[in-house]
């Protein structure tokens, strides 16, 4: 296998050309381009396929975040890490959420960004240790909230919404759980407004969504 290639995108020349210096001191890495915006990043990266792209937060025009969107709906196989000097929790979520498979800040030593690309290289995700904590205190509170979301069931409403997936009609759930029809409707209802939906293709989806059926 040849070197890693590398597309450094940065709106400071200065910092472009620094880490090229730093990183093709590494014999397995080689900076084959470098952008200072998300519009470049996007031309250059289409024309040069870097194995990897180091991709700033903050540029002139399209930024760090966008860009990474844009990158992932055109080349989806590429691996994209951030490299900022911004240690924040907002731009790490929205970085994740737009396909970065990696977030670092510019402290960070040499050692440590040449080994963090050859882990992104490998399928892993390199992530700056200060912001390991924010990481999974979100994580935590998403998984808080889809717990709260189940609990605002009932066990009977949830019996219902597991008939609702095998297509039984509101006649049939009644006789099934011993209800009246008139209240099977009523819970329906009820279930329809609890998921927010508006008919029942739509509840199951929500349901399957959240891991209730």
């Amino acid at each position: 296998m040849g070197p890693i290639r590398v597309l450094v995108v940065d709106d400071h020349r200065v910092i472009r050309e620094g880490l090229q210096r730093m990183l093709e001191s590494d014999l397995e890495m080689q900076v084959v381009g470098g952008a200072a915006s998300g519009e470049e990043a996007l031309v250059q990266a289409q024309q040069l396929r870097p194995d990897i792209i180091l991709m700033d937060i903050k540029m002139p025009g399209m930024g760090g975040i966008k860009a990474i969107g844009e990158l992932k709906k055109k080349q989806p196989d590429v691996n994209v890490m951030v490299l900022t000097a911004y240690e924040d929790e907002q731009y790490l979520a929205q970085a994740i959420e737009a396909g970065a498979i990696g977030y670092l800040l510019k402290d960070v030593s040499q050692e440590e960004l040449c080994r963090a690309i050859r882990q992104a290289c490998n399928g892993q995700s390199p992530l700056a240790s200060s912001m390991t904590r924010p990481l999974l205190t979100q994580f935590a509170t998403l998984t808080k909230d889809k717990r709260a979301q189940k609990s605002d069931l009932s066990e009977r409403q949830l019996e219902m919404l597991q008939l609702i997936a095998t297509g039984a009609t509101n006649k049939e759930i009644a006789a099934q759980l011993f209800l009246s029809y008139a209240t099977v409707k009523r819970e329906m209802n009820r279930i329809f407004a609890e998921l927010n939906v508006s008919g029942r293709a739509q509840a199951v989806a929500e349901a399957c969504e959240r891991k209730l059926v």
